[in-house]
């Protein structure tokens, strides 16, 4: 795993990465950040976005592991309508993405994780 595991193996962590991959397996559209947040019991603030976050980057590090896509990709602001820096810091890091990437090179290589999340069977 890339990020430090705090919540692997927890029933937290089974409740979440189940509920990407039920995401997933529909093809739905992705979700917000508020379901993680529910999922994991969190009321919405900095620390609830802290430690969606970690949780966010343990999966993807464990799905990396096992070559599979970052199921965060299907995580995204709702303002925004694309996952938070931490998810391309992460891809950086997975060298799944060029350091230095820029917007466009960020939105295409979330696109095209969403594209394999979508093509993986779960």
């Amino acid at each position: 795993m890339f990020t430090k595991p705090k919540y692997y193996g927890t029933p937290e962590y089974t409740a979440v990465c189940e509920r990407l991959k039920e995401v997933a397996k529909k093809g739905g559209p992705p979700i917000g950040y508020d379901v993680i947040f529910e999922v994991m019991k969190l009321r919405p603030g900095n620390h609830a976005a802290k430690e969606a976050g970690q949780m966010l980057g343990e999966i993807s590090g464990q799905m990396h592991s096992e070559g599979k896509p970052m199921l965060s990709a299907l995580v995204v602001n709702q303002q925004e309508g694309m996952p938070g820096p931490g998810f391309f810091e992460l891809a950086t890091l997975l060298e799944k993405l060029p350091r230095g990437a820029d917007s466009q090179e960020k939105e295409t290589f979330w696109k095209k994780e969403l594209r394999a999340i979508y093509s993986t069977t779960w």
